[in-house]
């Protein structure tokens, strides 16, 4: 591994854990094992290596995405690959989570959050909206089943804490990961027969 990466791991880990104010490029220079003055000729800045942090990210699952979005199978089984593999990435990379939490309750980096995510989600839409119609009509309309779908798997892995309290036991485990995994599934199922109803006129 490059000294590059080495810098962006060790600021992974920091960001995450600290948030961007707390962590320090000096921290961030002894956990990476590198000189100081090696993190400015690469990023120049403490706020350029925040950004290669979340473009990094980004990078990795818009690559996932676009694997999955051009595969020639339907659409219950493109969403159920983009689901899967959603929460294995959000698994894999708990400091993710962090990050943008930090930044979609008010921080000054939200911008770069939409830059990746609104692309991402108009793509999918489309996907929807053409395999659905009446995924354009206000009650089902498609953003907001992705808005709803986003919100039920990011959650989970934002407010970790809080849920191991409720189900009494690690909600990251093999076990409670994969009964997660199921629902989603099952509530896809739902919001697609919804909207095959609402295809057919059944009310």
């Amino acid at each position: 591994m490059n000294a590059r990466e080495e810098i962006l791991n060790a600021a992974d880990k920091l960001f995450g854990k600290a948030g961007f104010d707390a962590a320090t490029t000096r921290e961030i220079a002894e956990m990476s094992g590198v000189n100081k003055a090696l993190i400015h000729y690469h990023f120049k800045s403490k706020e350029a290596l925040y950004v290669a942090v979340i473009d990094r990210y980004y990078q990795q699952l818009n690559e996932t995405f676009q694997t999955i979005l051009i595969k020639d199978c339907d659409i219950r089984e493109k969403f159920i690959l983009l689901i899967d593999n959603y929460v294995d990435f959000l698994a894999k990379n708990m400091n993710f989570s962090r990050i943008v939490q930090r930044e979609s309750s008010g921080g000054k980096h939200v911008e770069r959050i939409s830059k990746h995510l609104v692309p991402m989600f108009q793509v999918v839409a489309n996907i929807l909206e053409d395999a659905f119609p009446e995924a354009r009509s206000e009650d089902m309309a498609s953003h907001h089943i992705l808005v709803s779908f986003y919100g039920i798997i990011i959650t989970y892995f934002t407010y970790g804490g809080v849920i191991e309290r409720i189900l009494g036991k690690d909600p990251f485990c093999r076990e409670e990961l994969e009964a997660r995994r199921q629902h989603l599934h099952k509530m896809l199922d739902i919001i697609l027969e919804g909207i095959k109803r609402e295809n057919y006129g059944e009310r």
